[in-house]
């Protein structure tokens, strides 16, 4: 079992089904379903780093956001709109976490309330915006190799 803050398993389904979702307005939803999941790992593995620096910051304010994940833990519940409901205090939980003396069960409901904090916190539009444009890039390259390909035949 992982002791991280985010299980990066899901928060990779999450991220791939928000970038299937931008495929599906493509020519071809599947021809770039690769780029897709290597992206959505690319992104859930920095994501679980990024989560592991974070909760142990002294400060979880974040510039420019309003969310602050200890304060919405300890204080705004309502924030994350999830079905786990926090119990204890904030720093408490990760202790345990970092001692892995948390239950599995305990586990697996924090790291589904923080999965929604995140999502509720920063929202999928930058996501979408990002693998968009970036997939954007991909095809317009491999359009422009198809036709210097059909530029060498002729």
């Amino acid at each position: 079992m992982d002791y991280t803050f985010l299980n990066e398993q899901k928060h990779y389904e999450a991220i791939l089904s928000i970038f299937k979702g931008v495929l599906k307005n493509s020519d071809d939803p599947t021809e770039y379903e690769w780029f897709a999941e290597e992206e959505a790992e690319r992104i859930a593995a920095s994501d679980v780093k990024d989560m592991e620096k974070y909760v142990h910051m002294s400060d979880t304010k974040l510039f420019g956001n309003f969310a602050n994940i200890r304060e919405d833990w300890d204080y705004i519940p309502d924030f994350v709109g999830s079905e786990v409901k926090p119990w204890g205090r904030f720093d408490d939980v990760v202790k345990s976490i970092d001692d892995k003396t948390i239950s599995e069960e305990d586990l697996a409901k924090f790291q589904e309330w923080c999965s929604d904090w995140f999502f509720t916190a920063f929202g999928t539009y930058n996501l979408k915006y990002n693998f968009a444009t970036d997939l954007g890039e991909l095809a317009y390259y491999d359009e422009c190799e198809r036709e210097m390909l059909e530029l060498a035949t002729v």
